[in-house]
């Protein structure tokens, strides 16, 4: 490759300007801010956006239809379907051994060389030059009436695969080829080529997606486990204090993620910090993973940077901080009947329960008419205690329910009496039913039965 040249063409009067002028001003006004653009971007090269034709790729041919990037040595290129400039299609199964598991793709354009042209006539199909020259009319700006023909220097672009020599190119990887499970020519699902956007790649487009995806959930799953005062304001007590933190990285992360989620604007490097300061801020509820461990990042090869790292945010994600109390899943019916059952093994040996209840009228009333009108047992008892109206377990209403369970406003809470002899009837069969006769309006009332489990409990 040709020295980037950073020497100043010195002009003076009266001097005979020759081509050579001109050239070594372009070469070095492009030299000039490839260098700036270098110093402030260390990675100002790879792909902005890019189409792959695939029914081309079905039908055995890669076809690069649409790019816009830069190429490894700071050659801009920009082609499009209706401008062309695209490089020949190029068929693959010669390329590609039965025996390999993957082809490399590459974009490629010759390297600039000295004492070798670099332009070259492009109805030449044979050449090898870094331009080729193509001729158009062009109109005079200022007045718009003349007009001129004007030769202009193209890329001469190429698709060179990973078995071809590319010694003599500036390239970029913009592609893995594998087989399918029917021999099929297809795009590697984990590839991510050198990008200068997000939105380069669907691949990590769509892993930042999921990731966002997983944090809302966990961040989401978090908040109803909070106790609230009032509409406004949430409590803490110390056993809260890991949910705590982990819910202040989420939500402090999130903001960022979704940006970069919605926009894909931002640079990969961009992306890459704020994911290993989102798991850096994981760590701290993992023994399993040191931040130090973290992959570096690699402009090269941004899918070792970022699959492991992927793997290791949704690990810790997927980690559960231990569940202070368990809910078991009610479904409402129309008769005022709520019924679940205690799937989770830990739900018969939890000690306490708690009942929380919002329902129309004050809150008073609710506390003081609940536990006389109310009938909790298991399913194959429910029906017979409705109709002899034995109270079943026995409530007891709380105004300072265990900390353990998430308060809300509105809500009025009752322990549960798990000594009785209707409360061991559901241990056994693992079924709950509760029954809120009237004045309570069923698709109004909202109930969640809550156990506390045996850690939480003796906490």
């Amino acid at each position: 490759m040709a020295k980037r040249n950073l020497d100043r063409v010195v002009w003076t009067e009266g001097m005979l300007m020759c081509p050579q002028h001109l050239q070594q001003q372009d070469q070095f006004m492009e030299a000039t801010l490839s260098s700036r653009l270098a110093a402030a971007a260390p990675v100002a090269w790879g792909v902005v956006a890019m189409t792959i034709d695939d029914g081309a790729l079905k039908a055995g041919s890669f076809k690069l239809t649409e790019f816009v990037g830069v190429l490894s040595a700071g050659l801009p290129v920009e082609f499009s379907p209706s401008e062309g400039g695209a490089p020949a299609a190029r068929p693959i199964a010669d390329a590609f051994p039965t025996t390999a598991p993957m082809l490399e793709v590459y974009l490629a354009v010759p390297a600039s060389r000295e004492g070798i042209p670099n332009y070259q006539d492009a109805i030449d199909d044979t050449a090898n030059a870094r331009f080729r020259i193509a001729n158009r009319p062009v109109q005079d700006l200022t007045i718009a009436k003349t007009e001129q023909i004007v030769a202009f220097g193209q890329p001469n672009l190429s698709i060179v695969f990973g078995t071809e020599a590319r010694d003599d190119f500036e390239t970029v990887k913009i592609a893995e080829i594998v087989r399918d499970g029917t021999g099929s020519f297809a795009l590697s699902r984990n590839y991510i080529p050198p990008a200068l956007k997000v939105a380069a790649s669907p691949v990590l487009a769509s892993w930042m997606q999921d990731l966002l995806s997983v944090m809302l959930t966990k961040q989401r799953a978090l908040s109803e486990t909070r106790r609230q005062i009032d509409a406004a304001a949430v409590e803490f007590t110390g056993q809260d204090i890991t949910r705590f933190l982990l819910l202040n990285a989420l939500n402090t992360y999130i903001p960022h993620v979704r940006h970069i989620t919605e926009t894909r604007v931002a640079s990969p490097l961009s992306c890459y910090l704020t994911l290993i300061e989102l798991g850096g801020a994981l760590t701290t509820f993992s023994s399993e993973v040191d931040p130090s461990s973290f992959p570096r990042f690699n402009h090269a090869d941004l899918r070792s940077s970022f699959e492991e790292l992927f793997g290791l945010l949704n690990k810790m994600l997927g980690a559960t901080v231990r569940e202070l109390c368990i809910t078991v899943p009610l479904e409402a019916r129309q008769d005022g009947m709520w019924i679940g059952q205690l799937k989770d093994d830990r739900l018969p040996r939890c000690p306490r329960f708690v009942l929380a209840v919002e329902a129309e009228g004050s809150q008073q009333d609710v506390a003081n008419r609940l536990p006389k009108l109310s009938k909790i047992a298991s399913w194959k008892q429910i029906n017979q205690i409705v109709r002899s109206a034995t109270p079943g377990v026995p409530l007891v209403v709380t105004h300072r329910p265990p900390s353990e369970v998430p308060v809300r406003p509105k809500q009025v809470y009752f322990m549960l009496d798990v000594s009785s002899d209707f409360w061991r009837q559901i241990a056994t069969e693992r079924t709950v039913a509760i029954y809120l006769p009237p004045p309570f309006d069923p698709s109004k009332a909202k109930i969640v039965l809550m156990g506390v489990p045996e850690r939480a409990a003796q906490a």
